[in-house]
């Protein structure tokens, strides 16, 4: 299954608002990557800087860890007894505060990326990651989470439905990035 055919597969409106957000996302992501030339890839707008490659591996990394979380998540809230029927259990919020998650903050060291990746490894282990996540979203759909949470290290305590928005806020906050690296006067032209 596609990344844009994922976001129409799901019988719980929330999900599908939320993965819908995050496949938008994740297509305009490839759809500015695909085609950069190992110059562009590996390009640094200033020194100590990402280039787009880091950032594509960082990405990788970090959905990694957002399914892993999710994942604990979901059996902490089985555990509880905090997963149901719809009806059964009030509807967790869902939004991030987005002004507090788009400041700048230090990368945990454990999705710190490594440099000099090839475009096609990029997008393979982000197409992966993607799909991994959604084998465990997909646990949860047609049924409603509690408000079980676990902490972020920027937003604080997050439940599953909020982890899914970070995903998508993630991937948007480096989106524009990307986009500002490729804008830069130096960056290469092939």
């Amino acid at each position: 299954m596609t990344v844009e055919e994922s976001a129409s597969v799901w019988s719980s409106t929330i999900l599908a608002g939320l993965w819908g957000e995050n496949v938008a996302v994740r297509v305009a992501l490839t759809s500015e990557v695909r085609g950069l030339s190992e110059a562009q890839l590996g390009f640094r707008a200033a020194p100590g800087r990402w280039s787009i490659g880091e950032i594509l591996d960082h990405l990788c990394l970090a959905e990694r860890s957002i399914t892993r979380t999710i994942s604990r998540l979901l059996q902490q809230a089985a555990g509880l007894g905090q997963i149901g029927q719809p009806g059964t259990l009030d509807i967790p919020p869902q939004l991030i505060d987005l002004e507090a998650y788009n400041r700048a903050a230090s990368s945990p060291e454990s999705v710190m990326p490594s440099p000099d990746r090839p475009l096609e490894r990029l997008l393979v282990g982000l197409e992966e990651s993607r799909d991994r996540l959604l084998d465990v979203t997909r646990r949860a759909d047609g049924r409603v989470v509690g408000n079980v949470t676990l902490p972020h290290f920027q937003l604080g305590d997050l439940n599953f439905y909020q982890w899914l928005s970070v995903e998508g806020a993630h991937e948007a906050k480096h989106l524009a990035r990307i986009r500002r690296i490729k804008a830069d006067p130096g960056f290469p032209k092939q």
